[in-house]
This record gives structure tokens, C-alpha cells and sequence, in this order.
């Protein structure tokens, strides 16, 4: 058997012996007598979960295996494990581009069809990304050995650290789909993903160090690690369209955000210093076609200039001819980039113009990344950016609006800066509502959206409120489960039938404080009269919440042998129902296997920039200041996504993005956007990253 597929079927054959010693190692846990492992907002659950792992414990691990082998073998597949001896054979040479995406090719967007993220799906979504994160953290040393043996085993010209075929990733989105099978409790999946998921952290470490010694003893070699990235060839296509070239860009392998443009810069300059021509000093030549200036003083965006006037940023400024050649090649970067229709193509070799016209004036501008100009290349490149997804009548009125604004830099020898950006701002404005009115939904989709989210909000803020009333009066965690769960769904029903304010919701109330009193005193049975009323009225409410039948009467039931039996309360009441705050990711940073490696710079950054000085939004002010068009980067469906945000509903009580990912729509309250945000799961993308984009792939492309 070739070695890359015995590799593979060790692999495999360790899935079972993974998944035994993890939940051991959650039932050992969680049945300590400290209890130190939360789920959810306390100990409600652990009985739950508890009971879940023993009960279905040959059931749980048969899925979760069989999800986890269904992702090996694809990701296996994928990486070229299967195709590895036939193509060393034949002498073949593996040229893998490590931060590529799959499929490159442009996808055509749906019709928005709206579906809500509901509350359920986004905790899923963090306990999935706090999994990734306790892997990588916990294992990152045995992951980095692991990612050069692999390369190794598959003849990868660089290190690849997406050959490892047992990925952090992988364990997570594994776990998250063996869990979905295996019950359809949605308040109880991210309860199970915690303790599944800390437990798999734990025994990661030991898996991956068998595989790294699997892999030596058979003779492999790690691919050697080199300071840069390997470069890409002359011409290279790559892929088109702004959220694919973020999708693609060095420095976003997980959730981290392209290269600050400053550091994109320096690189840039560094390269164009070593191959570009000298020019002597002196007045600038200028083209024919530029308009005539005085050689010894210029005003450009209203500053007067003088040639070799000092430095910038403590850097000595380009030859004027370097200058103009590394302009040439970056615009020639940029309608590469942009895959631009005739008309775009255009109008992008007007701007260059304008652009190589700027650079002979002030070579200084390579030196300093907050330039005039380089703030209003990047308004440009992001309005041009959202063409794409306008319909084509509207493409044409944003391209003429385009046209007009560049006319008049082209007219104007003093580019006035401030004029420039706002109306720059203007255009931005006119693309969000092109983008908006053509992504708006039918007001029927947007109605029964509303009321979803209604019923979210609802449903937030009564549990909110039982929880707060559960901390001064506390009740068993069975009863907890009981009135933060199906209760709570009682009132959402009752509130938006009769309305919040209603004397139905009033009543339905007051049941839980008379559950709460007659379960006051363990071990003090109620009277019969008492149960009777009680399970009444809870009976009456959970038909009123559409319940499934099946469930009312098990609901009932438990309901029935609480009532007989109270049981004890937890012995610490205030630490019980406390309500367990979000941990941010990164914590303190997004720590990403790539980010590991020598083959790209380490970015430890937090926040939309590493550029930026100021301090991090709260989540409140991030989706206040959102509009259409933003691009952003969402953790959803397990993966993180480049989206673009479409659609903002009335008041900014719904949000629509847009991503490449099949042409999915995604739809958030925003409630569940902010509660990504502090999660570390949403971000934007800056309009200066589209710049940087260019200048990474122009020093990728053509660097020797």
C-alpha cells in the first residue's frame, strides 16, 4: 500500500479510539464532585447532558465518527492523498498555492430566499469556534510538525498546512454534525459541544504526537519551512472578484484579515528597490499628455512640493522612475484583480493616469500609507468593488457616476484631497442604495422574517427575565430547565397572540412563580388539589404553544414527578444561576495553524485593523455604523466567510449579507450580529485591505 494511503487508514482507524477517550473524558468531568466544566449558564443542563453521554454514548461516537471519517476522506481526497503515488509515478509536480480557495470561479448569486440565524444556531457557532481555538492553542507545536510532515508525505513544495488531514477544524465540524444527529434538543446541542469539545482538546495533543511519530518512523521527511511564501507565476489568473480575492488573500487562512496596508506597502517597495530602475535625481519628467507645471515647485492635493524635500515616515522616497513603473504594475495588479468589464477597464486606465501623474510629482507617497491619494485609490477600489453585485441598469449609473468624479481629477492639475473624498463619499452612498433596492425582499419575505425575529426577541427577554428571577429565588435545576425551556416558548406563543401586555401573558406569569412556591420546600409533596391546578394551567399554555403532542405529555409527566417530589436545591445558588458571560475570540488573539508557520508573517492582531490606532468598537457602534456594501467576515456554518452585507431592515432590527458560499444569503437579528461581534466572530473589512490585496499579489506574482 503506498504510504500516503496507510497514512490515511491510520488515521481513520484512530477516529474510534479518539472519540471512546473523549467522552470518557467528559462523563469523567462532569460527574466530579467540583463540577468545575459549565455548560450553558450553569448546571441545568449537566443532568441532561450527563445522562445523554451515558445513555447514548455507543450511539453518540458512531455518529460523530462517521461524520468525522466523512470529513477525513473528503479533505483527503481534496488534498491529493489518494492520487499521491500514481502522481509521484509519473514525476508530477505539486504546485499548491496554500492559501487558495477551492473553487475559485465565479458563482452566480441566488434571489435572496430568507431564513433567520436563530440564537440556538449562533451559540452552536461560537462553542464550534471556541473548539478550533482550544485545538489549536493546546496543540500548536505537535500541529506545526504535523503540517511538515504532511507536506513532506505529499511532496509539497512548501509547507501546507491544510494537508493535515485530522484538522482542528475537522474535529469541530465533526462534533457539531454528530451532535445535530443525535438529538434535536437546539438548547442542548451547544451544551454538548462545550464538554465534547473541551474533552477533544484535551486528547488532540496525544493524537497529533502519534501521528508525528507514525510519520517519522515510516521515513518521511518534512517539507523545509521557507521565510516566504513561494511565488506564484507571471500572469497567474487566480481568482476575480473582490470576496474572492479575500477569500484568497496571505494572511486569511481562518478568521484573520489581510495584511495591515502598511506592511503590504514596505514590502512592495522593498521588492520594487531591488528590481526596479534608477532614475538620477532632479525635476520630474513628465508624460506628454500631462498638463505642464512648473519644474520646480508643484501643487498637488493643494501642498506645495518640492523634489527631494525629506523623507516620510523615516523611509528615502523612489526614484521617480521606480515610482512610475511600480504604479504601472499595480494598477495592471488591479484590473486583474477586478476582472472589470470593457467600460471598468476603462475607467481604471483613466485613474492610473491620474495615478502615474501623482506618483512623478511625489515618489514620497510609497512611503507613507495615509497619503491623500491612497485614501482616495481605496474609496475607488471599494465602490468599484460593489459593481458586482448591482443589477446591470444600475452599474451603468454607478459607472457614469464613476466617470464624473474622475474627470475631474483628471481636469484638475491641484487635486484638492477634500473635495475628492467627499465626494467619494457621495458615490458610496449612491452604490449602498443601488446595492439595497436591488437586494430589498419581497415585503412578504421581509414580514415573515420580522416576525421570526420577533419571536427571538421575545424569547430572549423572557428568559432574561425568569433568570433574573431565578437568582434571588432560586428552585432546582430541573424546574430551571423546565421554566427557562418550554415555559418560556409558552409566553413567546401567548405574547404574540394576545400581545406582550395581554392578561393572558399577565396569568401565564404568575405560573411561574407558583411553580417556583410550591416546590419551595425538597422533599414536601404538593397537594393534590395544587397539582391539579398547576399541571392544568401548563397544559393549557403548551397547547397554546403548538407543542408537539409527544412532548406535552413528557414535559407533563416530568412536570407531574417534580410536583410529588421537589427536589433538593444546588448548594450554591448565586453561582448556579449566574449567567456565564461570552468569552471573546481571539482570546487574546486569532490563533490560526498558518499563522504558525514561518511561510507567512505572524499577524497578533484584534480588532478591524492592525493599522488602526483607535480603540475597538463596542458591539452596539459596529452595527450602527454598518451600511450596504460593507464587507465583512463572518464565523457561520462552521467556516469563516468573506460576506457582503446586502440589506438592512427598518431601524437595523434585521441584517442581510451575501456570500460566495454557494450564493447563500444570511439573515441576523441585531441582537445575534452584536452577540457575534463579542464573541470575536464578525469583523469588517477595511477599504484600505483591498489595496493591500493587490500590492501582496503584485510582490507574489513577480518576485524572483
Amino acid at each position: 500500500m503506498p504510504l500516503p494511503a496507510a497514512y490515511m487508514q491510520q488515521v481513520g482507524l484512530s477516529v474510534a479510539a479518539l472519540l471512546a477517550a473523549t467522552v470518557q473524558r467528559a462523563v469523567e468531568q462532569l460527574d466530579a464532585p467540583s463540577k468545575l466544566q459549565r455548560v450553558d449558564a450553569g448546571y441545568g443542563q449537566v443532568a441532561m447532558v450527563l445522562q445523554l453521554l451515558r445513555n447514548r454514548r455507543e450511539e453518540l461516537e458512531g455518529l460523530v465518527g462517521a461524520a468525522l471519517r466523512e470529513q477525513i476522506e473528503r479533505h483527503g481526497a481534496d488534498a491529493g492523498y489518494a492520487q499521491a503515488s500514481l502522481s509521484e509515478a509519473a514525476g508530477e509536480d505539486h504546485r499548491v498555492a496554500a492559501w487558495s480557495n477551492p473553487a475559485t470561479a465565479k458563482r452566480p448569486v441566488r434571489s435572496p430566499n430568507l431564513t433567520l440565524i436563530s440564537e440556538s444556531q449562533i451559540d452552536t457557532e461560537i462553542e464550534t469556534a471556541r473548539i478550533v481555538q482550544l485545538i489549536e492553542s493546546g496543540c500548536e507545536a505537535e500541529l506545526v510538525d504535523l503540517a511538515g510532515l504532511c507536506s513532506g508525505l505529499l511532496r509539497r513544495p512548501v509547507v501546507d498546512a491544510s494537508v493535515v488531514p485530522l484538522r482542528p477544524s475537522t474535529c469541530a465540524f465533526a462534533l457539531r454534525e454528530g451532535i445535530h444527529r443525535v438529538t434535536q434538543d437546539a438548547a442542548l446541542r451547544p451544551a454538548l459541544l462545550r464538554v465534547l469539545g473541551w474533552a477533544i482538546g484535551e486528547q488532540m495533543k496525544e493524537v497529533y504526537a502519534a501521528q508525528v511519530e507514525w510519520l517519522r518512523r515510516h521515513g518521511v521527511r518534512p517539507t523545509a519551512f521557507l521565510v516566504r511564501a513561494a511565488p506564484g507565476e507571471v500572469g497567474h489568473t487566480g481568482p476575480t472578484g473582490p470576496l474572492q480575492a479575500l477569500e484568497a488573500a496571505p494572511g486569511v487562512p481562518g478568521g484573520q484579515l489581510p495584511r495591515p496596508p502598511a506592511q503590504s506597502m514596505r514590502e512592495l517597495v522593498h521588492w520594487a528597490r531591488q528590481v526596479s530602475p534608477e532614475s538620477p535625481p532632479g525635476p520630474a519628467v513628465l508624460k506628454d499628455d500631462a498638463p505642464a507645471v512648473d519644474n520646480a515647485e508643484l501643487r498637488l492635493f493643494g501642498v506645495p512640493i518640492r523634489f527631494g524635500s525629506g523623507k516620510v515616515s523615516g523611509e528615502e522616497p523612489l526614484p521617480r522612475a521606480a515610482s512610475e513603473q511600480l504604479m504601472g504594475q499595480l494598477f495592471g495588479e488591479l484590473r486583474r484583480q477586478a476582472d472589470a468589464s470593457p467600460a471598468m477597464g476603462g475607467l481604471l486606465k483613466r485613474v492610473e493616469l491620474v495615478a502615474q501623474r501623482v506618483a512623478m510629482v511625489e515618489p514620497a507617497l510609497w512611503s507613507d500609507p495615509q497619503h491623500p491619494w491612497w485614501e482616495l485609490l481605496d474609496r475607488l477600489l471599494a465602490i468599484a468593488a460593489m459593481r458586482d453585485d448591482l443589477r446591470p441598469a444600475d452599474q451603468q449609473v454607478l459607472l457614469q457616476a464613476l466617470g464624473g468624479w474622475v474627470q475631474q481629477m483628471e481636469a484638475e492639475p491641484p487635486i484638492d484631497g477634500a473635495a475628492g473624498l467627499a465626494a467619494a463619499d457621495d458615490l458610496r452612498a449612491l452604490a449602498a442604495r443601488l446595492l439595497e433596492n436591488a437586494a430589498e425582499p419581497p415585503p412578504d419575505e421581509v414580514d415573515a422574517i420580522q416576525r421570526l425575529a420577533d419571536r427571538e426577541e421575545l424569547e430572549a427577554t423572557f428568559r432574561g427575565q425568569i433568570l433574573q428571577q431565578l437568582r434571588s429565588t432560586p428552585t432546582s435545576g430541573v424546574m430551571k430547565r423546565f421554566l427557562v425551556g418550554p415555559w418560556v416558548l409558552t409566553l413567546v406563543a401567548l405574547a404574540q397572540q394576545k400581545g406582550p401586555d395581554s392578561a393572558e401573558v399577565a396569568a401565564a406569569a404568575l405560573v411561574v412563580d407558583d411553580l417556583i412556591r410550591a416546590t419551595a420546600q425538597p422533599g414536601q409533596r404538593v397537594s393534590r388539589a395544587q397539582r391539579h391546578v398547576l399541571l392544568r394551567q401548563v397544559r393549557d399554555g403548551l397547547r397554546r404553544a403548538a407543542l408537539p403532542a409527544p412532548r406535552i405529555d413528557a414535559e407533563l409527566a416530568e412536570l407531574a414527578d417534580i410536583l410529588r417530589k421537589p427536589p433538593p436545591h444546588p448548594e450554591n445558588p448565586q453561582e448556579i444561576w449566574e449567567e456565564e458571560p461570552i468569552a471573546p475570540f481571539p482570546v487574546p488573539f486569532t490563533l490560526d495553524l498558518h499563522a504558525g508557520l514561518p511561510t507567512v508573517p505572524l499577524a497578533l492582531q484584534h480588532g478591524d485593523g492592525a493599522d488602526s490606532a483607535q480603540p475597538r468598537a463596542t458591539s452596539s457602534q459596529w452595527t450602527a455604523a454598518l451600511q450596504p456594501g460593507a464587507c465583512c467576515r463572518l464565523f457561520l456554518q462552521g467556516q469563516w466567510m468573506t460576506t457582503r452585507l446586502h440589506w438592512v431592515g427598518p431601524g437595523q432590527r434585521l441584517f442581510m449579507f451575501q456570500s460566495r458560499h454557494g450564493g447563500r444569503s444570511h439573515s441576523l437579528t441585531q441582537r445575534m450580529l452584536q452577540k457575534l461581534r463579542d464573541a470575536g466572530l464578525a469583523t469588517s473589512i477595511e477599504d484600505s485591505q483591498l489595496r493591500a490585496i493587490a500590492m501582496d499579489s503584485l510582490v507574489r506574482n513577480t518576485m524572483i
